[in-house]
């Protein structure tokens, strides 16, 4: 069932569809674009497809012992580029960069600036697809959430009492956005 959940993220972000809404009944725009037109709105006012659900990555959406077991998968699958401490650095032919994934240098600025108004499946689907490396979508769904709540960890994004769930619906309504 995870591997099948796993297969669909990563068709659906590979046909550019997952952001679209087809994870829901009413059409959702991008999480990029509702900030905009939140904003167009005027303070406290929340487009139709927000709703109380609707958290940020501030809100304690992970757990530690997530992030432990992340920590784990981390190690063993991403690490030889990323390297332990996530500083990034080159691949082995010592030209491609492999970017760093914690600290103010993650992503070229920070996680937060990186995937700012897209939402945690948005994150999670690229990730999928693209990692590790020689063998993309290669892991099991928890796996990859797992993993996500590791990176949040490590890029002092505060951890609650529920984990990050590995529900599509329930991961597009996690929005990253900058730290309030």
């Amino acid at each position: 069932m995870m591997n099948h959940t796993l297969k669909t993220l990563t068709v659906m972000t590979a046909c550019g569809l997952l952001t679209g809404g087809l994870l829901s009944a009413t059409p959702v725009p991008r999480a990029r674009d509702a900030a905009v037109a939140t904003s167009a709105m005027g303070p406290g006012r929340a487009l139709p497809w927000q709703d109380a659900t609707t958290k940020t990555i501030w809100d304690g959406i992970y757990t530690e012992e997530q992030a432990r077991r992340g920590e784990q998968v981390f190690k063993s699958e991403c690490s030889y580029c990323h390297r332990d401490d996530l500083a990034g650095g080159f691949l082995d032919d010592g030209v491609e960069r492999v970017p760093a994934l914690a600290g103010p240098r993650a992503f070229g600025s920070s996680l937060a600036a990186r995937w700012k108004d897209l939402t945690v499946v948005d994150m999670l689907a690229t990730i999928a697809a693209t990692m590790p490396q020689r063998k993309p979508a290669s892991l099991t769904l928890q796996a990859y959430v797992d993993v996500v709540g590791y990176l949040f960890s490590k890029n002092k994004i505060p951890a609650g009492s529920l984990e990050l769930p590995i529900d599509a619906e329930a991961l597009g309504r996690l929005l990253i956005t900058e730290k309030k």
